[in-house]
């Protein structure tokens, strides 16, 4: 028995439905003619939440939120030419974060190529410097080896994205028209259709990570070691490997220096470091301190301090990530250890359970003194920057962590938020998750990031971010509109590019207020209502505190205004440096 069909409905709707068999959850949509059997066929599969975004640029950095916060691959639709070009900067921070997308962009056939044709351009392998993998997924066709390739490649791209080599993968669709559903270009028979139907690839990852031998020489520098650091980068880490790390720094006595942006420094561990971007500016801890090994979980740090201190040690230095990317801006890294830190520090414990005669290290100098410059940094921090007057930038970082519930996500934006973040908030038992675009560190699609997140969180969800920020992404708001989003979002606006205070071209006053700082005065509020949104003016701590509790509770999203003075806020960062600087000599000269 024959059916009619639409060969590009047939074809779409194969290769949504073994997305879906394989585990995709989401999918980010964009309104587009040359995309409509992908769209058709996401819209009817019931397995699969749509969000439809108009902007493609927000829908993709949206699917980045929901990839980042589901830990699954999500599916993102556009149309062709520069609506696929815009997809760019999300796909470019999920490669460098190795946030699984699922990239399926719309194209006119081949013959329309390279001769003027309206909406074309060459899409073929589009993204090849920031792409996992490339798929042609080539014209329709009705033939059962080329129906069973189709969803081959679906399974395929699902289990590279997730697992055999983890990012953004891209999927290009040409199709030509007829694409609704009601417009038949073939008839095929039914038997056919229903064995194709009826495969399911699996798509098994062949990677063989838990196979790796760890040389037995990386353990022996470790027990070895009386003066070791560990560093967690900025990244998603599982309360698993948090427990494990835990076990880890308390065995070898080494301190665990945890960026802000891993949720490693909001966790209970005595072993935790939160001032190292402060004390490591230091030489006299460089020439005193430099320690004999440095194990690296997770990404390369992101401030200029520690990065230095990585640059001049002379430590050995261990990168331990799942794939053994060379994150090491410093080139220094003797050996990368492509296995999950989780993995790595249960790998350690079973050789030590394999020995006659395990002894734990015994309390030394070198954690003793760091831990002691930390506390007494911590000291200054409570008595500068958390007593600051309203409306100092660093101390919203600690009302906003000390406000929030147990077991919330934080999103924290580029530039100074994120900076903040890493100088002035405490090590904490909250258990807070937190999410940030550090992997090229663009101020595009924060705000879409963070509501991506959101959508697919159940926990209470909190944006810190600035006006410039903020600006660059004011179309995301419409998913938070539509989607009626509960984000929380913490508006920092110093009207323009305070970060660039901190640079040597801000002396230079007749060129850096025009070329860098940009002042913009633009009334958010009228914006944000616009949206639907709450938009509360800050005014001091208390109405802080009131306004942020009342955000929590509320269904839609909310933005809470603190104008700040970025001259002023940079004079007391530089103070709480200079003084924390100074006790840090004073405690390394006493030791």
């Amino acid at each position: 028995m024959k059916k009619h069909i639409n060969r590009n409905i047939l074809w779409a709707d194969l290769f949504v439905k073994q997305l879906a068999a394989c585990g995709v959850r989401y999918v980010c949509i964009s309104p587009g003619s040359r995309s409509t059997p992908l769209t058709f066929a996401f819209a009817e599969n019931k397995n699969i939440k749509k969000y439809v975004l108009i902007d493609e640029r927000s829908s993709a950095f949206f699917a980045l939120g929901l990839a980042k916060s589901s830990n699954t691959p999500v599916a993102v639709v556009t149309t062709s030419g520069t609506a696929a070009a815009e997809l760019y900067p999300a796909i470019i921070e999920a490669y460098y974060q190795r946030t699984p997308l699922i990239i399926c962009t719309g194209d006119r056939p081949p013959k329309y190529y390279n001769c003027g044709a309206n909406q074309t351009i060459n899409q073929i392998n589009l993204y090849k410097n920031h792409i996992r993998k490339y798929y042609n997924a080539g014209l329709p066709s009705i033939s059962k080896s080329k129906l069973l390739k189709i969803k081959k490649t679906a399974a395929d791209a699902f289990y590279l994205s997730m697992h055999d080599n983890r990012g953004p993968v891209h999927i290009n669709f040409p199709f030509d028209k007829p694409f609704e559903p009601d417009s038949y270009t073939d008839k095929i028979d039914s038997k056919l259709l229903n064995d194709i139907s009826s495969v399911n690839f699996n798509g098994l990852n062949n990677s063989k990570l838990s196979d790796i031998k760890i040389p037995e020489k990386i353990f022996q520098i470790i027990r070895n070691s009386d003066k070791g650091i560990i560093f967690c980068g900025p990244g998603e880490y599982d309360n698993s490997f948090i427990s494990l790390l835990k076990k880890f720094s308390s065995k070898n006595n080494f301190p665990v220096f945890a960026s802000a942006l891993s949720s490693v420094r909001f966790s209970k561990n005595k072993f935790i470091v939160s001032n190292f971007d402060t004390f490591l500016r230091s030489a006299k801890f460089i020439q005193n301190f430099d320690p004999q090994i440095i194990i690296q979980f997770g990404a390369a740090p992101t401030t200029n301090p520690a990065l230095e201190f990585f640059e001049k040690s002379k430590a050995k230095i261990i990168l331990v990530n799942e794939f053994g990317d060379l994150m090491d801006p410093s080139k220094n890294a003797g050996t990368i250890i492509n296995l999950k830190p989780e993995s790595f520090i249960k790998e350690f414990f079973r050789k030590e359970s394999l020995k006659s005669e395990t002894k734990p290290k015994v309390d030394n100098k070198y954690f003793n003194t760091i831990k002691t410059i930390d506390e007494n940094i911590c000291e200054i921090r409570r008595r500068e920057i958390f007593c600051a007057e309203f409306p100092f930038e660093g101390r919203i970082i600690n009302e906003v962590i000390s406000l929030l519930p147990d077991n919330s996500n934080l999103m924290i934006s580029n530039s100074m938020p994120a900076r903040d973040l890493e100088y002035f908030s405490e090590v904490s038992d909250k258990h807070i998750k937190v999410f940030s675009n550090r992997g090229a560190s663009g101020i595009d699609g924060i705000t879409s990031t963070a509501l991506g997140i959101a959508a697919s969180s159940k926990k209470q969800t909190v944006l810190i971010t600035g006006d410039l920020s903020f600006y660059h992404d004011l179309n995301g708001l419409l998913g938070a509109k539509n989607y009626k989003v509960p984000l929380v979002i913490i508006l920092i606006n110093n009207n323009g590019g305070a970060i660039f205070d901190m640079l040597p071209i801000s002396k230079y006053q007749n060129v850096f207020n025009d070329y860098f700082k940009t002042p913009h005065t633009i009334n958010f509020s009228k914006i944000v209502e616009g949206y639907n949104g709450n938009f509360v003016n800050i005014k001091n701590w208390e109405l802080f505190n009131t306004e942020f509790k009342k955000a929590l509770s509320l269904t839609n999203f909310t933005v809470l205004q603190i104008k700040t003075d970025s001259s002023k806020s940079h004079l007391l960062r530089k103070k709480f440096s200079n003084e924390s600087l100074l006790l840090t000599d004073s405690i390394l000269n006493d030791n």
